[in-house]
């Protein structure tokens, strides 16, 4: 039996361990974040789009309309990562608390909000005197093309885990994966991408919107042996392999996506064009500056993504990517509907405001580039710690 005091240690350093988990996902100072918890409005230039961009201010959720006002959905202080569904009947997003979060839906239109599954759980002691904890975490969430499911990331088998590959540790593997959940049987989540032990997990993930046997997220790797770099690379998977093939694709053994972009850039931030041909992201240019690329999507290379030769095919369309935008904070690229328009994030006077561009498409070419100015459309500040989502 441990005494008070060892017990009291232990959950200490669980806790820091999640602070750190909560600092890569913004609860602490790892993005900027601004609006303030007590915001009213969110100042919006006119005719700028067409359509409503949902976006969080202070954490509370906030409709924009190309032609009108913005208003307030939801209050909260606590509110993150929105993603319509494909009908843009219902709101997904994320509700974080001190040690836990929650995936929640809500009408579109406003309303009462219910959780489709809460991370909420306490702390044990394990087989081997280990403290552990049944408190999840639940980030980012994004609809299949049919809206019948939700992928999101967590550190939802964390304790299956820790007690097969890392039984001896005083933290659970709380490096985040990709999961996904049924939106009228949430009874059961499915694994779609796993990452490896202390490499830093997944992030960014979101369907193909015109093919739910795709899925893109960015894969944070292990730190190479001599410590010089991290890979930070664009990921494709088939969200089914998994579950075809449990044996093989295991977490801790086999990863069950493949790599898009090379690991002399670190991309992150991946965006499906609405049809689901091509991808933008964003790359750090230089030690100052962020781009944000578009890319065309190779075809046929999540069947087989150990496979050498699908390696390399998959690694050709990122040679075609081409930049759009560059400057000191370029963050969040978010397609417009019909792929005229891309908004995205700009810090400027210690804030982070949405702005938007034009864009032509050269189909013969198949290459995006920019049209005329950039147009700020808020100045009053948005959260730069959450997705926001754009629709019709």
């Amino acid at each position: 039996m441990r005494s008070q005091q060892q017990f009291w240690g232990l959950l200490i350093l669980l806790s820091l361990c999640t602070l750190l988990l909560q600092g890569c996902f913004g609860i602490g100072n790892a993005n900027p974040s601004n609006g303030g918890a007590n915001s009213k409005t969110v100042s919006v230039a006119q005719n700028v789009f067409s359509g409503k961009i949902y976006a969080t201010a202070g954490h509370n959720l906030f409709v924009i309309s190309g032609d009108g006002p913005s208003k307030k959905l939801l209050d909260g202080g606590n509110i993150y990562d929105l993603a319509v569904s494909p009908d843009g009947s219902k709101i997904a997003f994320i509700r974080r608390f001190k040690n836990y979060s929650e995936l929640d839906l809500m009408a579109s239109s406003g309303g009462t909000p219910h959780a489709l599954i809460s991370g909420n759980g306490g702390y044990f002691f394990n087989s081997a005197g280990f403290l552990h904890s049944k408190a999840y975490w639940f980030f980012e969430p994004s609809w299949s093309p049919d809206g019948s499911k939700l992928l999101f990331l967590s550190d939802y088998i964390k304790l299956d885990y820790a007690s097969q590959y890392h039984p001896g540790q005083d933290a659970d593997m709380l490096d985040l994966m990709v999961f996904s959940i049924s939106v009228n049987s949430p009874g059961k989540v499915t694994a779609l991408a796993y990452t490896s032990f202390g490499g830093g997990g997944d992030r960014d993930p979101s369907y193909n919107p015109t093919n739910a046997r795709q899925i893109v997220y960015t894969h944070y790797a292990n730190i190479t042996s001599d410590g010089s770099q991290q890979p930070v690379q664009l990921m494709l998977a088939d969200p089914l392999l998994i579950s075809q093939s449990p044996g093989k694709y295991r977490a801790g053994a086999t990863d069950s996506g493949i790599a898009i972009t090379t690991q002399k850039y670190q991309s992150i931030q991946p965006a499906y064009a609405p049809d689901g041909r091509s991808l933008a992201y964003v790359r750090d240019e230089n030690t100052t500056n962020t781009a944000i690329y578009v890319m065309p999507l190779p075809t046929d290379v999540t069947a087989t993504p150990n496979d050498p030769g699908t390696e390399q095919k998959a690694l050709q369309p990122f040679q075609k990517s081409v930049k759009l935008l560059e400057g000191v904070y370029y963050a969040r690229p978010t397609w417009s509907p019909n792929e005229k328009q891309m908004a995205y994030l700009v810090e400027q006077n210690e804030q982070l405001d949405i702005w938007v561009v034009n864009l032509s498409y050269n189909a013969s070419k198949g290459v995006y580039s920019v049209q005329g100015s950039p147009v700020q459309v808020t100045s009053s500040g948005v959260d730069g710690d959450s997705r926001f989502a754009w629709t019709r």
